[in-house]
């Protein structure tokens, strides 16, 4: 048996969707309902109220989380209660009952100075979101050599309505908006089936450590939208190129968090799919 903390999410609901005919798996929720998943407190979360045998559980997938950057920084003690004392009490139970937990930590754990960022460089957040990330990577580290720690950058869907960062600017354009994109801010952004599949492998080949998801390639996102709306040929719309300081953010943002991937390649032989390629994917919702 699995346990998803967060199945409402949309990581969460990816894996649940994706497991649900491979074993049993238990899914739970917070703020967003959904049938079949079962009400979890992350304030003051308790396994033992899920009513399942915790000893049959295998792996413990920590998919809850406050992610809103800007919102961790205008509530920081509330985020702190769930996205760092709530987790702590989750894993710490975990650990009890020898659940291997699998946490999805950010590139915001790095401070985007250098990017091209391997597992072995210095962790070093300047947000909130990110120090949280950070705080449970070291409890996890600090408590267990039982684990795996998924560093990953934006999520890339896509299905329509999906609301990520594709679908999203493909919506805009069509409705013939102005997407105001940062010339000066770099990521990994990776497609969601790479990060389940990646999940599939590493659970396969009973890998545990830190590893970063991502592709072997980069982009500014002034840089992403244009080969969105140039690719798929899309003549209405605008990319209106800006600094991400124009954005006037409640917490700083890193300028450069790409990650390297190497480790989790040369461990699995993996290839993650080419964003042109999710781009082509995305032809059939226009």
């Amino acid at each position: 048996m699995n346990l998803i903390i967060g199945a409402s999410g949309y990581v969460g609901t990816k894996i649940l969707e994706h497991r649900i005919n491979q074993e049993k798996i238990v899914g739970t929720f917070y703020n967003t309902p959904k049938k079949d998943l079962i009400y979890f407190n992350l304030k003051s979360p308790n396994l033992n109220l899920l009513n399942i045998n915790l000893n049959d559980v295998k792996y413990g997938f920590i998919c809850s989380a406050i992610s809103n950057i800007d919102e961790c920084k205008k509530n920081e003690k509330e985020a702190y209660k769930i996205n760092v004392l709530g987790i702590e009490k989750i894993l710490q139970q975990f650990f009890d009952y020898k659940i291997t937990p699998i946490f999805f930590s950010s590139d915001g754990v790095f401070d985007g100075g250098k990017g091209d960022y391997k597992e072995t460089d210095e962790v070093k957040p300047c947000t909130v979101y990110g120090k949280h990330k950070k705080i449970i990577e070291d409890y996890i580290t600090n408590n267990s050599e039982d684990y795996i720690i998924f560093r990953l950058s934006k999520i890339i869907g896509t299905e329509k309505n999906d609301k990520t960062l594709l679908t999203s600017w493909l919506n805009q354009l069509i409705n013939n908006k102005e997407i105001p994109c940062a010339t000066d801010q770099t990521f990994s952004p990776v497609y969601v089936g790479d990060l389940i599949n990646s999940l599939d492998i590493v659970l396969k080949m009973n890998l545990r450590g830190i590893y970063h998801i991502a592709p072997q390639e980069s982009f500014t996102k002034f840089q992403l939208a244009n080969i969105l709306k140039s690719q798929l040929e899309i003549n209405a719309g605008s990319i209106r190129p800006c600094l991400t300081k124009e954005f006037n953010f409640l917490d700083s943002r890193p300028l450069n968090t790409s990650m390297n991937c190497e480790k989790f390649v040369k461990a699995t032989g993996y290839k993650f799919q080419s964003m042109k390629d999710c781009i082509w994917n995305l032809k059939k919702l226009i």
